[in-house]
């Protein structure tokens, strides 16, 4: 962006004001510039395609006052208009304020007198007042951020508030660049992040309240899922010219914006499942940085908790429906199935690894065969099944089906054995004892088809119990920045039949092997019983760039079974000590950092499952051996492993009954909420539920 030539008559500041259908308070505003004790302004107000009387308004008043200039464009968003509006800036020195907010007289004056008494000062920003949608004084200030501000400082939140906020020398935005295009939520947020990364100016308050901000009355719902959209835009971005900032600093700053959404919603009188959904994924993200601030934190989660539990006292919530309307104990009924012209023409190669399955085999075929999404080859891999799971299979009439025979080698066997003889461009797994909802696949392809850059798409489950019933119940992991690590230490993916990935992502795994007389590709390690799939995605994770992405609803239902657990705790956490030693194997720094937290976690999982096998005593045994292998999760997760140790103790020293019932109360409790996240998720990204064609 090239400046025009300065000359003695150019005003000291120019302040560029975006406008789109702002009449109602318009006059407001630009009233409060005409009022500064500053006169040598001159203030560029951008219609950005206005359908109101707002460009009507400007017109007349530049009129009137030869200091402001119209300039219109099309409708582009705010972005856009900043930069055409700095774009025909005169001053050295530029302001910007919203169509709706408002200054104190001094605000121009005070913003000069600084910038010209410090050189290498680069931006500017006050103190703000926040304003009721009508224009009242709340006498709520925002807070004052702490001195210097970091690069950190900006991944987290924006401390200047608004850019109405702002005073900035032409020169800084000149070098580092306008707004980005198209990004409406974070966009000043990002610019800032540019400036203090340059490393040649700073960003200093002036302790003052200068600045009026208005809040909001309505669309408060989409504004605040756009503006987390906005913030994960802002951290994209940032990766390009700031990797090692956002790899040091992502979940922290991630914890405290969702802690702000929080906020913003309680003053803004959201869905308080929304402002409780923000609060919880915020301490999933970084509890202990939260934590180093409670008297932000606690007030936020306890008001909107509050909030959940009074409108729920007012409308008493419905216990959860079950996950999907087509189950039965036989299996879910078929809808009809559809074929969308704008589906892509993609092949999906659906593989199920069979071993005497007889019992559930045929209700998880069916679920296949219910897809809404229809291109689909099914390959069903026999790995020496003695019941009569293979006989059911076979009475299925559908052309789509195959059923390829082998001695057993076990799942990851029987998967690698499916992958070899599929042909389809997208790969789904399913095992034969789990259900899809008809939905499923179309998600996923959906997803894929939108995010070219994800190689692995995921979903949440909902847990069902052996006879296919629904637990109300839910795994839901994260969704998103999915790190090898983490795959690791929590395992997102959560099982096998909820995942649908690119063929290229399997090619980018395949190695060569002859374990059974011959050399053949292989994807999932062979010599692994149990823990294969987590082997797999941790190869997928460190040794390809694909990125590895969840969908935010529960499209499979993971059936649960009983028995057996106590006996086969020691071979669980054998198999998956062996992923540990393999992947330090290829990626010794990689299990040297994260494997001693990764060992503490898997054994609280352990310890989570005996007690739900009924096996207190050897819970509280695991989640004692957890806390002793990495004490850290007691800060790091500490609800979730005090829960599990209270849980494993009142496992060991209540009655039987006393226990089942209160286990009941605690699965409703816990399965309202975890439904709450879902939902709110699927709020956040309505993508998810709708084609997005080829």
């Amino acid at each position: 962006m090239t400046a025009p030539a300065l000359n003695p008559d150019d005003p000291d500041i120019s302040v560029v004001v975006p406008v789109f259908n702002a009449a109602p308070h318009l006059l407001a505003t630009l009233r409060t510039v005409q009022q500064q004790t500053l006169s040598n302004w001159e203030l560029i107000a951008v219609d950005d395609g206005s359908t109101d009387a707002s460009a009507s308004l400007v017109a007349e008043l530049a009129q009137r006052d030869h200091r402001i200039r119209l300039v219109r464009q099309a409708n582009a968003g705010v972005s856009i208009a900043r930069n055409r509006g700095v774009a025909a800036c005169r001053a050295p020195l530029i302001a910007f304020l919203d169509a709706d907010d408002l200054w104190h007289p001094d605000k121009l004056l005070a913003h000069l007198e600084r910038h010209q008494a410090d050189g290498v000062l680069g931006v500017s920003f006050a103190r703000v007042e926040f304003l009721t949608p009508a224009g009242r004084p709340t006498g709520l200030v925002a807070s004052h951020p702490q001195l210097p501000l970091r690069p950190p400082d900006l991944l987290c939140e924006n401390p200047t508030t608004t850019t109405s906020n702002w005073v900035l020398r032409r020169e800084v935005f000149e070098a580092v660049g306008g707004f980005l295009e198209g990004l409406s939520y974070s966009e000043d947020l990002e610019w800032l992040l540019r400036v203090i990364c340059d490393g040649r100016w700073r960003i200093e308050p002036i302790d003052r309240v200068l600045t009026y901000y208005r809040t909001s009355a309505g669309g408060l719902s989409s504004s605040l899922e756009k503006m987390e959209e906005g913030w994960l835009r802002l951290i994209g971005e940032a990766r390009r010219y700031a990797p090692e900032l956002v790899a040091a600093h992502f979940a922290a700053a991630q914890a405290v914006h969702l802690r702000y959404l929080a906020r913003r919603s309680l003053r803004l009188r959201g869905d308080p499942a929304q402002g409780v959904d923000f609060m919880v994924r915020a301490l999933q993200s970084d509890l202990p940085r939260l934590l180093r601030e409670p008297h932000r934190t606690s007030p936020t989660a306890l008001a909107v908790l509050g909030r959940l539990l009074i409108h729920r006292a007012r409308a008493p919530l419905a216990s959860p429906a079950p996950p999907t309307p087509f189950i039965h104990a036989d299996g879910p009924t078929r809808p009809d199935a559809v074929s969308r012209p704008d589906f892509p023409a993609t092949l999906v190669s659906v593989v199920m690894p069979l071993y005497n399955s007889a019992a559930t085999v045929r209700a998880s075929l069916e679920s296949v065969l219910a897809q809404t999404y229809t291109n689909l080859e099914i390959l069903v891999v026999d790995d020496g099944s003695t019941d009569e799971g293979v006989a059911l299979c076979r009475s299925t009439d559908d052309p789509r089906l195959r059923i390829v025979h082998q001695k057993n080698r076990g799942l990851a066997g029987a998967r690698n054995t499916g992958i070899r003889e599929s042909t389809g461009s997208i790969v789904a797994f399913l095992d034969s004892d789990d259900l899809w909802l008809p939905e499923k696949i179309e998600r996923h392809v959906d997803h894929l088809c939108a995010h070219p850059e994800v190689g692995v798409s995921y979903s949440c489950s909902a847990f069902i119990d052996g006879a296919g019933k629904s637990m109300g119940i839910y795994q839901t992991p994260a969704l998103h920045h999915i790190t090898p690590d983490l795959i690791l230490c929590r395992n997102p993916i959560s099982n096998g039949s909820c995942v649908v990935l690119r063929r290229e992502v399997l090619d980018g795994i395949r190695f060569e092997a002859n374990l059974y007389g011959t050399t053949e590709s292989y994807w999932f390690d062979d010599s692994f019983r149990q823990s294969e799939d987590i082997e797999c995605w941790i190869r997928i994770a460190l040794q390809t760039r694909w990125q590895i992405e969840g969908i935010g609803e529960a499209l499979t239902l993971y059936r649960v079974s009983s028995g057996g657990l106590s006996a086969n705790i020691e071979k669980q956490f054998a198999s998956w000590q062996r992923v540990l030693d393999k992947t330090a194997t290829y990626a010794p720094d990689f299990i040297a950092r994260h494997g001693r937290r990764a060992r503490g976690y898997q054994l609280r999982y352990l310890a989570r499952r005996a007690i739900q096998e009924r096996q207190p005593r050897v819970g509280v045994r695991l989640v004692h051996q957890s806390i002793g292998t990495y004490p850290r999760q007691l800060l790091e997760e500490p609800l979730r492993t005090l829960i599990t140790l209270a849980a494993g103790y009142l496992g060991v020293l209540l009655p039987a009954s006393l226990h089942s019932l209160l286990e009941r109360v605690m699965m409703r409790v816990i399965g309202a909420m975890q439904r709450l996240r879902i939902d709110a998720s699927a709020r956040r990204h309505p993508d998810s539920r709708a084609s997005k064609g080829a």
